[in-house]
């Protein structure tokens, strides 16, 4: 049952009729559009400025807030609430005038942050748009929690919910139906949104988009992906673990953005370094170690790599030249040293973009742009023609060590030498104790042993001195 006089009861019917309903709708929620045809209420709503016809023949549509052109049967496909309505006071988005809409409205955003705009929470109602394919909102009026229902629509193939308000969890239920088309879920700024993010979505054969930066997610990063996934951005959240192998090993991956995400540990993905398709990687303020690898193959569409402030360690490669594509590079503080290849100059992107060395920067903030610093990790000299990399704004050049590479690591403990010490322990106890037992029984035995001789007769002496040779001498003891 549709209210306010069946404002769009008649969406379905008409252009005439449908237009007359629209123009109903814009008077219950205090707006207009800036579109002419908005007073001349002959013309077809299909003109207005925030609103999208199809054509029954498939036919281009005529440009916008051009009233004439449009074909009897056009049908009422997108409302975007972006610049061209003027609102003339702020209340809650009336949901049951939507209803009518549910068979035919592919395309519904609620609008961006202003004074005026929807707000109150999001109305159950826009879970009966079977025809939705995109929904959108970046307004932080809205308030309350994600509807659950959201996940039962068929067709819906984008949902970007951008608001300062909404809170509780992502519902598991958006990415429950194997045989939805959700290709897109976008969580941006959601700054109350907490508890994890589904499973079910990394694994959900559609998705293709996940980006959740400036909530307060948190948990653990999925050791399994099978998502067809181009877009990853967890930007300042709370989750923890390892950056999964299996997101890069997918055919799709373009960007990788887990920047000030400070729990997230592990090494670094050498393979998504290497991908073809791969624009972005980004683990600024991450935990995230590891070396960077060497290349036998060129990566010309990667444009972005910041490592800066992670654990990163080793050289940098001699064939970081195959990063062809580069326009930024970061790896200010990390904990790489050694040689600074010349072939880093090769990197022409790199001329008129950010590249940083660096490991410090002076007390007074200075940005990261100007290139200004105290010292870095890297070996005296530095190359000399990539300057835009190894001098600062004023022209000097950054600070680099004698060369001396770091201690080797001391060896990792064995069974061998651990048996070693513990035999060694044994016998500087045992030995000891052993000769002291031993000085102990024989000054015993000396003491009690004492033999007494006794001396010889007359008779016997005269007897071994008459004993024939070869006999035995006898002896007689008193």
């Amino acid at each position: 049952m549709c209210v306010l006089s069946s404002l769009l009861c008649a969406l379905v019917a008409s252009p005439p009729e449908a237009c007359k309903a629209l123009r109903g709708f814009y008077d219950a929620i205090g707006a207009k559009d800036k579109s002419p045809s908005f007073t001349d209420r002959s013309s077809t709503c299909c003109a207005f400025l925030d609103v999208r016809c199809t054509q029954p023949d498939g036919s281009p549509s005529p440009p916008l807030g051009q009233k004439e052109g449009w074909k009897a049967g056009a049908t009422l496909t997108k409302i975007k609430f972006r610049g061209g309505t003027e609102f003339g006071s702020s209340g809650t988005l009336p949901g049951a005038l939507l209803l009518p809409l549910a068979g035919t409205l592919e395309y519904l955003d609620l609008g961006k942050e202003g004074d005026r705009s929807f707000s109150g929470t999001l109305p159950a109602e826009l879970t009966q748009l079977t025809a939705l394919q995109k929904l959108s909102l970046t307004t932080g009026k809205f308030s309350g929690t994600i509807p659950h229902q959201l996940g039962r629509l068929p067709a819906l193939e984008k949902l970007t919910l951008l608001s300062k308000s909404l809170s509780g969890t992502v519902p598991g239920e958006l990415c429950h139906r194997s045989d939805g088309s959700l290709r897109k879920l976008v969580l941006d700024d959601n700054v109350k949104l907490s508890g994890t993010l589904p499973p079910e979505c990394f694994l959900l054969p559609t998705l293709e988009e996940i980006s959740a930066k400036k909530t307060r997610i948190s948990g653990t990063l999925p050791s399994k992906i099978t998502a067809p996934l181009r877009l990853l951005i967890l930007e300042e959240v709370s989750l923890s673990g390892s950056v999964p192998e299996e997101l890069c090993k997918g055919e799709k991956l373009e960007e990788l953005v887990l920047r000030r995400a400070n729990r997230v540990s592990g090494t670094l993905p050498t393979e998504c370094l290497s991908h073809d398709t791969i624009t972005k990687i980004d683990l600024k303020r991450t935990k995230v170690g590891g070396t960077i690898p060497s290349l036998d193959k060129a990566v010309p569409k990667l444009k972005t790599l910041d490592l800066s402030n992670s654990d990163v360690s080793g050289t940098l490669p001699a064939s970081v030249d195959m990063f062809s594509g580069l326009e930024y590079l970061a790896v200010d503080r990390t904990k790489l040293y050694g040689i600074v290849p010349e072939s880093l100059g090769d990197i022409r992107g790199l001329k008129n973009g950010t590249c940083t060395l660096q490991n410090a920067y002076d007390l007074v903030f200075i940005s990261i742009v100007s290139k200004t610093c105290c010292y870095s990790n890297f070996w005296c000299p530095l190359p000399s023609n990539a300057p835009y990399c190894t001098e600062t704004s004023s022209g000097e050049t950054i600070g680099c060590s004698v060369m001396s590479p770091p201690p080797p690591p001391p060896p990792a403990p064995s069974f061998a030498s651990d048996t070693a010490v513990v035999v060694l322990l044994i016998c500087a106890i045992a030995i000891p104790a052993a000769a002291w037992l031993l000085y102990t029984l024989c000054k015993r035995v000396a003491i009690t042993s004492t033999v007494v001789v006794p001396k010889m007769t007359e008779l016997d002496s005269a007897a071994v001195e008459h004993v024939p040779e070869g006999e035995a001498r006898p002896t007689h003891y008193n």
